[in-house]
């Protein structure tokens, strides 16, 4: 009999403190049995994930996941950088080398101690035993099929060229991973960030709205159908490489500089090739007699932008849109 009193006392002990203790944690003066009701809610929601899951990748390849990921390898950065957003870091096995290139990642520091570092080698993939690889359409089609000759489950995602499609393979992915919520707290956000400059820019005219160029390395600019395009559209600028119909990455000749008149030009804060880097292109710009009455050259608007931002193909593309925006529109940003 006192057996069983001291039982019966250590049960009401340990519901008493788990009321206790529940009711701190959420700050609130709800009763115990809300509390559990809350976590029994939670819990659902945590738990509606339906595996085995079948679902199409960018090159129409029918994919199976036969349970949710909890190793996985992204290779291109964009994916890392959503990942880093979405899941445990305990579930990234490994990422790409330019993760923890601060001049083009946004998860430079973030990412530090999180996983390997990885490249496009079936081998080196192979030996991390992953239950999922990411890679884009871009990846090498052979390195695709060793992994998947070797039983690794790749799933192939579209290369966004805008920012709707950011927003679309942040669902997908939300969805592969298991985790459609934050996937969709990060598109609430991203949503967030572009009304803040909508709203300032809606009552603009289309001849209030200046113009811009971008000038790459290569003498390329930006056309239809490019992140660079959808995102100073966004900012409220006219790109007239776009609005003239040229499409992807054109050559940028003189005469076309001259033709277009620019108000801002931006060149890349970053380069491939090291001997090159914004001063040189700049002053190559500034030293061309045949570009002195082009507006961006005389008033002083060639610009850049943080990279890692304007070449983002993740959630973080949104912050070109407010970088371009405060540059051509500082007036409206105060």
């Amino acid at each position: 009999m006192k057996r069983n009193l001291k039982i019966l006392s250590l049960i009401l002990a340990v519901i008493f403190i788990t009321g206790i203790f529940g009711a701190c944690t959420n700050n609130t003066n709800q009763q115990a049995s809300e509390t559990t009701q809350a976590i029994d809610t939670s819990v659902k929601n945590t738990t509606t994930e339906k595996f085995p899951l079948t679902l199409e990748d960018s090159k129409g390849t029918k994919v199976t996941l036969k349970a949710k990921p909890e190793k996985i390898v992204s290779l291109p950065l964009g994916t890392c950088e959503m990942l880093m957003s979405l899941v445990d870091k305990s579930r990234i096995a490994a990422m790409t080398y330019y993760a923890d290139d601060a001049k083009v990642s946004n998860i430079a520091d973030e990412a530090k101690g999180i996983g390997k570092r990885i490249e496009s080698n079936a081998e080196k993939i192979i030996a991390l035993q992953p239950d999922l690889v990411f890679m884009d359409n871009l990846a090498d089609a052979n390195v695709v099929k060793q992994l998947r000759d070797a039983n690794i489950t790749v799933f192939m995602l579209n290369t966004p060229s805008n920012i709707e499609q950011v927003k679309d393979n942040l669902k997908l992915i939300g969805k592969i991973v298991a985790e459609e919520a934050k996937a969709q707290d990060l598109i609430d956000w991203m949503e967030q960030k572009l009304k803040a400059v909508s709203d300032r820019i809606e009552l603009m005219t289309d001849d209030q709205k200046q113009t811009v160029l971008d000038y790459s390395e290569m003498s390329t600019t930006s056309g239809k159908g490019t992140n660079f395009d959808d995102i100073v559209k966004r900012a409220g600028l006219i790109n007239p490489v776009s609005k003239d119909g040229l499409e992807g990455w054109p050559e940028l000749s003189k005469e076309m500089i001259i033709k277009y008149n620019p108000q801002i030009i931006i060149l890349p804060s970053w380069y491939y090739d090291t001997k090159v880097n914004f001063y040189t292109l700049n002053e190559k710009i500034k030293g061309d007699k045949a570009l002195a009455n082009i507006k961006a050259v005389k008033n002083n608007k060639i610009i850049s932008v943080p990279y890692n931002h304007i070449s983002s193909v993740s959630q973080y593309s949104v912050l070109a849109v407010e970088d371009i925006a405060k540059v051509a529109y500082p007036g409206l940003f105060k």
